[in-house]
């Protein structure tokens, strides 16, 4: 299949942009790259990459290296937003995936990117992860790798969360990442491979512990709000087992029932409290799904409506929105109660961005507190 006009100024926008790529990117973070023999760099024929997701900008770090430059499966919110929306259809190879829409363009997509030569690339976790510790992978990313008959090449981000958590609206200094490429699976071992084989091996292959590395390795990531953003993540204290009772300011987190006290130091753990890292913590509050359930919990936002038919997004305005009683209740730009067991597909996307379906509109909320407990409220999966 031949190339299209635009694959083909895609293809050149990537090349001319490359090296203000690689500045950028070092600027970002400090990069270090364990190439095992396996993995060619520089080869032309296409393969399926796999990466586990850390935090925002290893979309851009994973694939750098690669001559040939990989089409990426990306949700299909970016496709509705300035500005990432001129860069995903003028500039970079993306595929749109949309969750609770079927796969099958998406999947027709992919093949037609290989058909043309093109690699591709995929985080099947689909966002990067809260806590620290690579999350669930769907069993249809399996099913595709196997459709597809190429060579599966696994890059391992180490060290991304940390110095950059997805909960975090602090910065933090000397952040740095490792990437481990290697080939885990060819084509002609695939053809062999159960689906229940590939996921095992890819399970493995991409698994990761932010906090066991970081044990390890102790890099210090300074800075002065490293605790600020932390109860957009976590919603019960494991002190007093008061539900949103966290607040952050600086390094400090303080629980308002309680009044116990902590911090998180230079190298990402928290001091004070019963966990010393997020992945015990919210194992933890897991269990109190029934009492979050019970309890109310208010936070305001700006509304957005998604349209995928002509992706756009519009902007309804600011909101207040209230969870009471199995319903939510928004106010403000609109009035609406919206029972709990009607929402469909509810994600959070960026730092806190609570997305879900209800009554065929595709709601964008740009939350200002307690994400991850709204979340929890309306599905338990993630």
């Amino acid at each position: 299949m031949k190339k299209t006009r635009l694959d083909r100024q895609q293809d050149w926008m990537l090349a001319l942009l490359r090296p203000l790529v690689h500045v950028w990117m070092r600027l970002d973070a400090k990069r270090k790259v364990h190439r095992d023999p396996s993995v060619d760099f520089k080869r032309k024929e296409p393969f399926v990459m796999l990466a586990n997701h850390t935090f925002l900008f290893d979309v851009v770090h994973v694939p750098l290296r690669f001559r040939n430059v990989p089409f990426i499966i990306a949700s299909q919110t970016l496709f509705a937003r300035q500005p990432s929306k001129f860069f995903v259809t003028q500039m970079a190879h993306v595929i749109p995936k949309s969750k609770g829409r079927s796969d099958m363009q998406t999947i027709k997509m992919i093949i037609n990117a290989v058909k043309k030569g093109y690699p591709i690339l995929i985080f099947p976790e689909g966002n990067t992860t809260f806590y620290g510790e690579t999350e669930l992978i769907e069993e249809s990313t399996m099913k595709l790798i196997k459709k597809l008959g190429l060579d599966v090449i696994t890059c391992n981000v180490r060290g991304g969360y940390l110095s950059k958590p997805r909960w975090a609206t602090g910065k933090r200094k000397n952040r740095r990442i490792e990437l481990y490429y290697r080939l885990e699976i060819t084509k002609e071992q695939l053809t062999e491979m159960s689906i229940d084989a590939i996921k095992t091996t890819i399970n493995q292959a991409l698994y990761h512990n932010d906090y066991e590395y970081q044990r390890e390795k102790m890099i210090p990531h300074p800075g002065k709000q490293l605790a600020e953003g932390l109860e957009d993540a976590v919603y019960v204290c494991p002190h007093c087992k008061a539900i949103n009772s966290i607040v952050t300011h600086g390094n400090l987190i303080h629980c308002q029932n309680c009044h116990k006290e902590g911090y998180v130091d230079d190298c990402g753990f928290i001091q004070g409290f019963v966990f010393d890292n997020l992945i015990e913590w919210n194992q933890y509050q897991r269990g109190f799904i029934d009492q979050l359930r019970s309890t109310e919990i208010v936070s305001s936002g700006k509304l957005f409506y998604l349209n995928f038919d002509d992706d756009s997004q519009i902007e309804v305005g600011m909101i207040q929105i209230i969870y009471r009683d199995h319903h939510l209740h928004i106010s403000g730009a609109i009035d609406e109660v919206i029972p709990i067991d009607l929402v469909k597909n509810t994600i959070i996307t960026l730092r806190r961005d609570l997305e879900f379906l209800y009554d065929g509109r595709h709601f964008v909320i740009k939350m200002d507190r307690y994400v991850a407990a709204f979340l929890r409220i309306l599905q338990d999966k993630y």
